[in-house]
């Protein structure tokens, strides 16, 4: 889970759906590569794939309603990804 949210944190994506649609659309070689050595399994990938991301949109719904948690991981990692940002506009 964390490896996912500093993945979002990085993309600059608000909603987990968002890092799903990421990571299936730069999956999208290696996915047909599995489906094309299991044929019976490509029905399979599109249900999961349409559950997934129904379920991060319920998730995301959720998140909106609830108030901000605080997390001092990625408030470190954004603090960090400013400094860097302000160096490079040097």
């Amino acid at each position: 889970a964390r490896n996912f949210f500093g993945l979002q944190d990085m993309l600059g994506f608000d909603k987990a759906s968002k890092t799903i649609e990421w990571l299936f659309s730069k999956s999208k070689k290696a996915i047909r590569e599995v489906t094309l050595k299991h044929p019976h399994m490509k029905n399979n990938f599109r249900k999961i794939k349409e559950s997934v991301t129904s379920e991060c949109e319920m998730i995301d719904e959720k998140e909106e309603t609830q108030s901000f948690v605080f997390d001092p991981v990625a408030r470190e990692m954004r603090n960090k990804a400013r400094a860097k940002a302000r160096e490079r506009a040097r």
